[in-house]
């Protein structure tokens, strides 16, 4: 219908028209891509005001640290008999979290600084008891101390053993979740040890294994905002000032590499590691990709950890510089990042480390579903939207001559708790990430390709309407008519009414006569249908009157 009504000349200018939209619109459907990551640019780099700031400032989603305790059930036989030690695990004790960077610096080279206050909030209700519950554990302190006399001669070390014996110290101690998480416990110990480890960060004669960790920072980080370079992105050029620590032999394990865990530059489209670093483990952490995963529609990458991050550098050549003392595989020595204390860190439950680790403990049961690890990061964004990072805190027991409170123990790595630090995206927010990051695809394609495709009907009905308009032109009996008659008008011979004499009516019949004169011959010829084909003419009165 359109088609029929439309006239040849607005055809042309619909089918003009629309072909100049339509290379226009598919220009720029080809170039969008470019103009979208240009414009995502300045949303996913840490400065001032982006999109990845905010999120960055204060992790919007929902943030848990979760606690579980192994409680002992055979003291006496332990140690007085040198059974395996009886644990059983107790968690979790749950602790929501902030993470909030406040009053970040930003500097022209391209970094920004920040100090990152985190805050523990205890939640009964994700708990499987109270704070108050009372757990049976080694004696952190006392164990320190031991492994601090060691470099005592014997005569200290009987002292100190007097001294420790009518303070009450004993290996194996009772208290509740709240003493040994954030809240800290009074210890003699503690107490005096700032006089012979003036650097010890126990200032306040309490101890916890999580001392210091709730409502305070963790040093002073700077990182790339990633405005030069994507790639960049919340990458960590300084911790307190330095670019690598000083824990470990040489530099390879030292360097500072990889992100604060929470985002990270744009993901490549096939990803093999991700690197982050965390203070608890004195060093950086790489896990390796392993799948793509679906949130709530947003598709992110999978990263876990391997056996290779704990192996020995037997086993794993890069690592040699983290042994201290070369151990089967499965735990990372941090003596040196903690003052000198015996403590090692490991997977929950001794996962993914040599089976001799179990040989001595009853009650661990290690695997993937419950000790695992994993990373998801959004490609595009560079966002870590689901975190589970597990890890376990253990003590190393060994015999100190001259310490009586030593003597005879069973010697061995010993668990003491294990914590889950968790990350999870939720529906609402996957949403919202959704519509910030395709919600400008989806507009602009919706229109571009709406645009494109009425331009491609408009031209479809202009062709037809220009094919109608030239058959109408071929086949119309009026027009056939019209032109006939043009034809004819050509052909007339305009005889005038008058004869030379001015008579009208003698003009006329003498005309007349001469025509049938030329009939007549063309009879007798034989050739009137001739004559009449080679000329065919019309012989038109004119008026004399009408003259000029």
């Amino acid at each position: 219908m359109a088609a029929k009504c439309m006239s040849r000349k607005a055809a042309k200018i619909v089918f003009w028209v629309a072909s100049a939209v339509l290379v226009v619109s598919v220009t720029v459907l080809l170039v969008f891509p470019s103009i979208y990551k240009n414009q995502l640019k300045d949303e996913i780099t840490l400065t001032d005001g982006s999109l990845l700031t905010g999120i960055w400032k204060d992790i919007p989603l929902p943030l848990y640290e979760r606690l579980y305790f192994f409680n002992i059930t055979n003291e006496e036989d332990f140690l007085k008999h040198g059974a395996p030690l009886n644990v059983t695990e107790i968690g979790p004790y749950t602790y929501s979290a902030r993470w909030v960077k406040r009053y970040p610096e930003w500097h022209s080279n391209g970094t920004v600084s920040y100090r990152e206050t985190r805050t523990y909030h205890f939640e009964r209700g994700l708990s499987v008891g109270s704070q108050d519950d009372i757990i049976t554990t080694l004696n952190g302190p006392l164990i320190i101390a031991g492994e601090i006399l060691k470099k005592y001669n014997i005569v200290e070390r009987i002292v100190v053993s007097a001294i420790l014996g009518i303070a009450g110290e004993h290996l194996i101690i009772q208290k509740s979740v709240r003493e040994l998480a954030y809240e800290g416990y009074p210890d003699t110990i503690i107490k005096v040890a700032p006089f012979f480890m003036p650097n010890i960060p126990y200032q306040d004669g309490l101890f916890s294994w999580l001392y210091g960790k709730n409502a305070t920072n963790d040093g002073l980080f700077t990182v790339f905002t990633g405005e030069n370079d994507p790639q960049m992105t919340n990458i960590i050029n300084r911790w307190n000032g330095e670019d690598k620590v000083t824990f470990w032999k040489d530099d390879s394990c030292n360097w500072i590499n990889g992100t604060s865990i929470e985002t990270g530059p744009p993901l490549p489209d096939n990803p093999e590691t991700y690197t982050f670093f965390q203070s608890i483990f004195c060093r950086s952490l790489t896990f390796n990709y392993t799948e793509d995963v679906n949130h709530y529609g947003v598709i992110v990458k999978r990263f876990k950890p391997t056996r290779k991050i704990f192996a020995n550098g037997t086993e794993n050549p890069e690592n040699a510089c983290f042994d201290i003392i070369e151990r089967p595989s499965g735990v990372s020595d941090i003596k040196n990042c903690q003052f000198g204390a015996p403590a090692l860190i490991s997977w929950p439950h001794f996962y993914m480390a040599d089976p001799s680790y179990l040989n001595n403990i009853n009650g661990l049961h290690p695997n993937e579903a419950n000790h695992g690890s994993h990373l998801d990061a959004d490609p595009i964004t560079g966002i870590s939207l689901d975190i589970q990072v597990r890890f376990q805190i253990n003590l190393e027991l060994s015999r100190v001559r001259g310490l009586v409170q030593f003597d005879d123990i069973p010697e061995g790595i010993f668990p003491i708790l294990w914590v889950g630090l968790e990350i999870h995206i939720t529906e609402d927010w996957a949403h919202f990430l959704k519509g910030q990051l395709n919600n400008p695809k989806i507009i602009a394609y919706s229109v571009l390709g709406g645009i494109v495709l009425i331009c491609l009907v408009l031209i479809i009905i202009s062709l037809l309407a220009l094919r109608r308009t030239s058959n109408d032109d071929e086949d119309d009996p009026l027009l056939d008519v019209k032109e006939e008659h043009k034809q004819n008008l050509s052909k007339k011979v305009i005889v005038p009414n008058y004869n030379s004499s001015g008579s009208h009516r003698e003009g006329t019949s003498a005309a007349r006569d001469e025509l049938k004169r030329k009939e007549a011959e063309a009879v007798n010829s034989g050739s009137i249908n001739g004559a009449y084909e080679a000329e065919d003419v019309t012989v038109v009165p004119v008026d004399s009157t009408n003259r000029e």
